[in-house]
């Protein structure tokens, strides 16, 4: 495809809060954890199947911030001085597109890792702006992110749903944080072959009826109610927090 020019049952809770309780005790404590931020540098792809071209890429993390913007092939990067986990988001004129940062290293942002957000927030009772802002000060927030488990579960989750429901079958579960090329991955071709199977909307946010899926897959799995979701922006749409 051509670059695009610039721009949420009691035992599924209990477990994810067992997994978030463990990781504080290992990490010394609850949200009173004293950590130091130290230099380090986050960079991916924004993608919708084409690359997001001077695309504003913003990083929100419990520790500094930082922003950056996207080349010709969508790629970002960022160097600076914080503690994770961190709250990515990019802006395009078509489409606003959430990610996950749990340290330094590659974290993509695409019609997937906004539903990886989705089902995240779902699980823990949050609205996605919620669970990105909460970053920086939602002790449940950064327990249940200290751990990469939680970040896996979540794309095996949204691959499953994709596979039942759209007959897709992707190419790596490992989305969010594997580096790919626009249009030289297989990566790439899956959020082709979504847009064609309707799991994405030509502005490139995922599909209203799978976000809704996603949602109830992480209440469920939290033990919640998946409240509102919210998806990517597309167009002219506006998500609501």
């Amino acid at each position: 495809m051509k670059p695009v020019d610039a721009k949420t049952r009691w035992v599924g809770r209990a477990g994810l809060l067992a997994l978030a309780a463990g990781a504080l005790a290992g990490c010394g404590g609850g949200g009173s954890t004293n950590t130091t931020p130290t230099a380090g540098t986050l960079d991916g792809t924004v993608a919708i199947g084409a690359p997001l071209v001077g695309a504003t890429v913003n990083a929100v993390c419990r520790s500094g911030s930082a922003s950056a913007t996207t080349d010709s092939n969508g790629h970002y990067s960022m160097s600076f001085v914080f503690d994770a986990p961190c709250g990515l988001t990019a802006v395009a004129p078509t489409v606003s597109l959430q990610s996950l940062a749990l340290g330094s290293g590659t974290y993509n942002l695409s019609s997937l890792t906004q539903l990886v957000v989705q089902y995240i927030a779902s699980q823990l009772g949050l609205s996605t702006s919620a669970l990105l802002s909460g970053v920086t000060s939602n002790a449940a927030v950064q327990s249940a992110l200290a751990t990469s488990t939680t970040l896996t579960n979540a794309e095996n989750a949204v691959a499953g749903l994709i596979s039942s429901q759209y007959h897709v079958t992707l190419s790596s579960t490992a989305f969010v944080t594997t580096a790919f090329v626009p249009g030289q991955s297989t990566l790439d071709s899956d959020l082709d072959t979504l847009q064609s199977a309707g799991a994405i909307t030509s502005s490139g946010a995922p599909a209203t009826a799978l976000v809704s899926a996603v949602a109830s897959a992480g209440a469920a799995a939290g033990g919640g109610s998946p409240g509102s979701p919210t998806g990517g922006t597309g167009g002219s749409g506006t998500s609501t927090p």
